[in-house]
């Protein structure tokens, strides 16, 4: 529900600029650029310090924000392509996230960390697509992420942002840090648990959402072309 709310209020916004207020862009860019930097720094600094896993996709989601900004903040014919391509592999792998934390929080009660520790052993099946899931909004290659971070970086260095991008690349390694720490807790720590259970209807929405990213991170023309 948010991940769509959130793209269509972005869907609407870069709209509304494009229409309305291009001329003006010499008056409002200075003050988006300021909010997007801001929104970059203040979501993922307190995404970095969470221990909830629930808590660490809420306050990152806003980082995500900050680097769709890009796209009006660098106002061009390639602006909604950017914005429904990032739009797309973040709320994918936001589909990823959440189903995985719906079945761990039934079984283990907690949406902490430790909750999702070995859970590679017993749930491989369900351990890869959250992988991918936390590689993709990362932005590791091979992913949707990574091509939604890509032409949102693009685009604001054809208006020579290099500062901006400067910025949001080190925004980028912190965020691979606390994606990062739900896959170490996955695979490289070990803890006796019962296996998972899981639906066919969730085993087909994981299966479909993960290949779905690999697929566009490989060929992002197969999404971006929709537009």
């Amino acid at each position: 529900m948010s991940t769509v709310v959130k793209t269509a209020g972005f869907a609407a916004f870069l709209r509304l600029f494009m229409i309305c207020f291009a001329p003006l862009h010499d008056f409002w860019m200075p003050v988006l650029l300021v909010i997007s930097v801001l929104t970059l720094f203040i979501g993922n600094v307190t995404a970095l310090y969470q221990h909830s896993f629930k808590r660490m996709l809420a306050f990152s989601s806003i980082s995500h924000a900050g680097y769709m900004l890009f796209a009006i903040i660098a106002l061009g014919p390639g602006s909604g392509n950017s914005v429904f391509l990032y739009a797309s592999a973040y709320s994918v792998a936001s589909i990823i996230a959440f189903a995985v934390l719906i079945l761990v929080k039934r079984q283990t009660g907690s949406d902490n960390f430790d909750s999702f520790t070995g859970l590679a052993k017993r749930n491989p099946f369900i351990a890869f697509t959250l992988t991918v899931a936390m590689l993709s909004l990362a932005g590791i290659p091979l992913t949707a992420g990574f091509i939604g971070k890509f032409m949102m970086f693009s685009t604001a260095l054809s208006e020579y942002h290099i500062w901006l991008v400067i910025l949001a690349v080190i925004n980028a390694v912190i965020g691979i840090y606390y994606y990062l720490r739900v896959v170490v807790a996955m695979y490289f720590k070990s803890a006796e648990r019962s296996e998972i259970p899981s639906s066919p209807y969730f085993n087909f929405v994981l299966g479909f959402s993960a290949l779905l990213t690999i697929i566009v991170g490989v060929y992002p023309g197969f999404i971006s072309n929709l537009f």
